[in-house]
């Protein structure tokens, strides 16, 4: 049986992010989280996020050739530039373009294993990232088309069954996650699971 590192605590949130700069052909999902596993507060994301949780996010598009996103999540979340300035630059100077193309999928999109796919023969080698929602993510884990995790806890309890969990998928999943790496900032928790295939 072979050996399964330890998973790294990692000392900053640049740290815990470095691995995704160098990760090549990834597909990975960014999501925040309450503590009771609540991705929205009043059907956003808004009030779970901090400094911090900002900053994860932001590293992994500055990081990623695409960011693919619910429609409706775009819609709520009222997505426009992808990246700061210094981002935007950071990435000018590596020879890319300033923002990751922003792929919006919703219910007249093609299913998600052929999105996919048509992202992968145009960024080969380069790291996807999905923001959500939950829908997708439970779509991305259904279809074993994710490779990583990276989840951030909120330090709320948010209960009111109204309030999107941070999966949703109507059928049982049953993925085995292995615990990469984790940081913490502030009373913020961030953690980065690989799934096995």
């Amino acid at each position: 049986m072979p050996v399964v590192a330890a998973a790294s605590l990692d000392p900053d949130i640049q740290s815990f992010l470095e691995p995704l700069r160098h990760a090549g052909a990834l597909t990975v999902a960014v999501m925040v989280s309450s503590i009771d596993g609540r991705a929205t507060i009043g059907g956003r994301v808004g009030a779970l996020t901090g400094e911090a949780d900002q900053q994860v996010l932001l590293g992994a598009r500055e990081a990623a050739a695409a960011v693919i996103v619910g429609a409706s999540t775009v819609a709520a979340e009222g997505y426009r530039r992808l990246l700061p300035d210094r981002a935007r630059a950071r990435r000018t100077a590596r020879g890319l373009p300033p923002e990751p193309e922003l792929v919006a999928f919703s219910r007249s999109s093609p299913p998600l294993p052929e999105l996919i796919g048509s992202l992968r023969a145009r960024h080969p080698d380069a790291l996807l990232v999905c923001e959500g929602g939950p829908r997708v993510l439970g779509l991305l884990v259904a279809d074993g088309l994710l490779d990583q995790l990276i989840l951030a806890v909120s330090p709320l309890i948010v209960g009111d069954d109204a309030q999107q969990r941070v999966l949703e998928h109507p059928e049982p999943l049953a993925a085995a996650l292995r615990l990469l790496a984790l940081t913490v900032s502030g009373d913020h928790l961030f953690l980065r699971y690989g799934l096995a295939h």
